[in-house]
């Protein structure tokens, strides 16, 4: 049986709840059986981020309402070196050929897919789910930057993540 995976990939540094309510309109619309999150291992614009493993516990929290329907990948971990989009979805479609991809993006992010490596080549691999971002967006137009920005300057910020992430980033020190 063809399973329908949507292959959500991003930095998570920190998972917030943007890309929980992603998750549900995803699957509100029935466009993919499961979701694979997948946290990039070494950025290839040379992002500052979080430990990698730090970032993978928070995906696990951030995600655990979906029970199972939501699954977190070290699928780049495993591949090492620098996260790029289209040899993650090479790995994915030579190790469970069976399956039909999504790639899962922000309307933000589409915007600079086509500077991805083998870019081209994207669409071959994997549908395209575009999710709308931004004020005319279902989703709340939260950014990873707005909360590691609140936190550094002593803001607020347990609004914006779920709430066992917020317990999280404060009791590992994470973005202070």
């Amino acid at each position: 049986m063809i399973k329908r995976i949507g292959i959500f990939g991003g930095s998570f540094n920190p998972p917030h709840k943007g890309h929980v309510e992603i998750c549900r309109h995803i699957f509100k619309r029935n466009d993919v059986d499961q979701i694979w999150i997948v946290p990039c291992f070494k950025h290839p614009f040379d992002k500052d981020l979080a430990v990698y493993e730090d970032r993978i516990i928070m995906c696990r929290f951030a995600f655990s309402e979906f029970f199972g329907r939501v699954k977190i990948s070290d699928v780049e971990k495993i591949l090492g070196d620098v996260s790029y989009t289209v040899r993650t979805l090479d790995y994915f479609k030579a190790r469970y050929p069976d399956n039909k991809y999504f790639l899962i993006m922000g309307s933000d992010t589409a915007e600079d897919a086509p500077t991805w490596k083998e870019a081209g080549r994207l669409r071959t691999l994997a549908s395209i789910i575009e999710v709308p971002r931004g004020d005319s967006s279902p989703i709340s137009n939260i950014s990873s930057t707005d909360v590691r920005s609140a936190i550094k300057f002593g803001n607020k910020f347990a609004e914006l993540v779920p709430r066992d992430v917020a317990v999280y980033i404060v009791t590992h020190g994470l973005y202070g």
